[in-house]
C-alpha cells in the first residue's frame, strides 16, 4: 500500500512532468476525454513555442517575450483618421518594456470582440459625420511641409493700402489680428445661404417637433467661421419643471431622456426622407444623444440636441461680445493657435470653444481700461493674454472666474470665506469653494487628471465647471507660451519691405496654420450658392 501511494505521488510530482504551472493557465494534465493535439514543431504562433520541457528559465523568458510583443501597438488619434504616418497623430508603445512579473496575467486587448452571427446589427449606426463612408470634409489647420501643407498667411491681402508698410511692430500685429478676423468671417452670400439652410430645417421639422428648432452655437453668438456647424436645440416642454414650482424634478430623469431619444429618432427619419441630407444622418451618444447630419450641397455639419430651451451661456456670450468688440478677433486668433496644435475641443481632451471665450472674457474684464492708452490695440491684448495664461498663472491649481472676474484657489477662497457668515456667503464664493473642493478631493485620491484639469467657473451657474473637459492643462499653457515667444521673436526682427508693401507676417509662425482645407470648403459653399435656386430667406434666423 505504501509503495503504491509513493508511486502515485511520484507520478504527480511537478518535477516529473514537463507541464508547468504558469500565469497563462496552461493545462496541468489532459483528461481522458480531451484528445491530445499532435504537434510537429514549434510554430511562431503556437502555444507550444513558449514551452521548453526541460528548462523553466527558457519558458518564462518566452512568456515575457510574448507579453512584450503583445504590448506593441499603433494608436490612431480620432482627430486624424486615415493619416497614420503623421508623427503628431500616432503613437507607438516602445518595445523596451521592463520584464513583467511572473504572476502578471497576459494583457487583454481593449477592443470589443467581434459580433457573433446570431446578434442583430443595430438599426442605426453610431458613425460620426466625418467617417470615411461620408468622405472627410473637415478643415485641418496644422501646417506640415512634408505633406505639402506650408504655413500660409492669406489674411495679409486684407491689410489695406500701402500705409501699412510704415507700421511699427505692435500696430502691424493689431492690423493682422483684424485682417485675420475679416478673412475668416462668413461673407454676405455665405450667411444668406446658411439662413436658407436654417429655413429648410424649419420646414422639414414643422410637423415633427413640438416647438420650432432654436439656433445656438457660433452662428447664434456671432463667433462663426464660414465652415462652422449649425447647432440647434429642440425645445421640449416639461410641465413638471414649471417656474411656479419651487422644487423641480431633475431635467435628466429617465422619462425625459427617453422622450428626447424618441424625438431625435423622429427627426432623423424626417431628415433621411429629404434628398438634401439623405443617409448622412446619425444619432450619436446614449445618455445625452446628439443628432448629427451633413448638408449635402454645402458639406456643412448640423447638430440637434433636445432641452428645455437654449442654454443660458448663449446670452452671456452675446452680451460679452457686445460689451467687448475685441472678443471675436482675439478669439479667432487664439482658436487657430490651438487648432494647429490639436489642443482645443473635448475630442482632444482640451478646452472647449465656449470655455475659451470665457477665458478671454475674464482676461478682458480683469484688465478693463489697461489697453486704452494704446488705442485698445488688439496686438497688445493678444500678447497680454498669451503671457498671462501661458506663464504667469498656473491653471492646474488656479481657477478662473468670469463674474466677478479674477482667479481663485484654495487659499483665496478660504480667506474670502472668513469675511462672510455661512448663511450670507455670496453664491459665486460658494461655487468657487465647491469647485476647489472637487480638485482637492481628486488630489487626495491621487486622481491627477481631475485634480489638474482646467477650472473655469460658469457665470450662468456658479456650481458648473466649464473647463472640466480639459485634462491637458499643461499642454494648453505650453501652446500659449510658445505662441507668445514666437510673436515676440517676430516683433524683434520686424522689418518692412522697400516696395511699399508690408513685410513678413508677424502671426504666421505663431499660428502655424494652413488654409487649403478652409479654402476648399469655402469654394464648395460658393458653388452651391451659385447653383441653388432663389428661395425666401429669414434674415432674423441668424440674429
Amino acid at each position: 500500500m505504501r509503495d503504491s501511494l509513493f508511486a502515485k505521488r511520484t507520478l504527480l510530482s511537478p518535477l516529473s512532468t514537463p507541464l508547468i504551472r504558469s500565469p497563462f493557465r496552461l493545462p496541468l494534465r489532459y483528461s481522458s476525454s480531451t484528445p491530445r493535439r499532435e504537434t510537429h514543431g514549434p510554430g511562431p504562433g503556437s502555444k507550444d513555442s513558449a514551452i521548453f520541457n526541460n528548462s523553466l528559465q527558457k519558458t518564462l523568458e518566452a512568456h515575457r517575450l510574448q507579453n512584450r510583443n503583445g504590448l506593441i501597438r499603433k494608436i490612431i488619434l480620432k482627430d486624424h483618421p486615415g493619416e497614420h504616418s503623421h508623427p503628431e497623430e500616432t503613437a507607438v508603445v516602445p518595445e523596451e518594456q521592463p520584464p513583467l512579473p511572473i504572476a502578471t496575467p497576459r494583457p487583454v486587448s481593449a477592443s470589443k470582440p467581434p459580433r457573433s452571427a446570431k446578434q442583430k446589427a443595430p438599426r442605426r449606426s453610431a458613425t460620426t459625420p466625418h467617417s470615411p463612408e461620408w468622405g472627410d470634409g473637415r478643415v485641418r489647420w496644422a501646417a506640415n511641409a512634408k505633406r505639402n501643407r506650408p504655413e500660409q498667411s492669406p489674411w495679409m491681402a486684407y491689410m489695406g493700402g500701402p500705409d501699412h508698410a510704415q507700421l511699427d511692430g505692435i500696430s502691424q500685429l493689431d492690423a493682422e489680428v483684424r485682417a485675420l478676423d475679416k478673412y475668416l468671417s462668413p461673407t454676405v452670400q455665405e450667411r444668406s445661404h446658411v439662413a436658407r439652410v436654417v429655413a429648410e430645417v424649419h420646414g422639414l421639422l414643422a410637423d415633427i417637433v413640438p416647438r420650432s428648432p432654436r439656433l445656438i452655437g457660433p452662428w447664434r453668438t456671432g463667433l462663426a467661421m464660414s465652415h462652422s456647424d449649425l447647432e440647434f436645440v429642440l425645445p421640449v416642454p416639461d410641465s413638471a419643471r414649471s417656474i411656479e414650482k419651487d422644487r423641480k424634478p431633475s431635467a435628466t430623469r429617465p422619462l425625459v431622456l427617453q422622450s428626447y431619444a424618441d424625438l431625435l429618432r423622429n427627426v432623423e427619419d424626417a431628415l433621411r426622407w429629404s434628398s438634401t441630407f439623405g443617409d448622412r444622418v446619425r444619432v450619436v451618444g446614449k445618455r445625452n444623444s446628439i443628432l448629427t447630419a451633413i448638408h449635402c450641397p454645402t458639406g456643412l455639419g448640423l447638430q440637434f440636441r433636445c432641452g428645455e430651451g437654449p442654454p443660458a451661456s448663449i446670452e452671456y456670450i452675446r452680451d460679452y461680445h457686445a460689451e467687448y468688440p475685441s472678443v471675436r478677433p482675439l478669439y479667432m486668433t487664439l482658436r487657430l493657435i490651438l487648432e494647429s496644435r490639436f489642443v482645443i475641443g473635448s475630442h482632444n481632451l482640451s478646452i472647449s470653444p465656449d470655455a475659451l471665450v470665457m477665458l478671454l472674457v475674464s482676461f478682458l474684464k480683469t484688465n478693463h481700461g489697461r489697453f486704452r492708452a494704446s488705442g485698445g490695440s488688439l496686438g497688445e491684448q493678444l500678447l497680454g493674454f498669451l503671457h498671462f495664461y501661458g506663464t504667469t498663472v498656473d491653471l492646474t491649481t488656479t481657477g478662473i472666474s468670469v463674474d466677478p472676474p479674477g482667479c481663485f484657489n484654495a487659499e483665496t477662497v478660504k480667506s474670502a470665506s472668513k469675511e462672510y457668515d455661512p448663511d450670507d456667503m455670496p453664491a459665486y464664493l460658494r461655487g468657487q469653494r465647491a469647485l476647489v473642493n472637487l480638485k482637492r478631493t481628486a488630489a487626495s485620491r491621487r486622481n491627477l487628471p481631475t485634480a489638474s484639469r482646467l477650472c473655469i467657473q460658469d457665470p450662468a451657474n456658479y456650481m458648473n465647471d466649464l473647463g472640466r473637459s480639459c485634462t491637458r492643462t499643461r499642454d494648453l499653457q505650453v501652446a500659449f507660451a510658445h505662441a507668445y515667444s514666437l510673436i515676440r521673436a517676430s516683433l524683434d526682427t520686424h522689418k518692412t519691405a522697400n516696395d511699399g508693401r508690408p513685410g513678413e507676417s508677424l502671426l504666421a509662425h505663431a499660428l502655424r496654420a494652413n488654409f487649403d482645407d478652409f479654402s476648399r470648403v469655402r469654394d464648395r459653399i460658393a458653388s452651391s450658392v451659385r447653383g441653388s435656386a432663389a428661395t425666401s430667406t429669414h434674415p432674423d434666423l441668424l440674429s
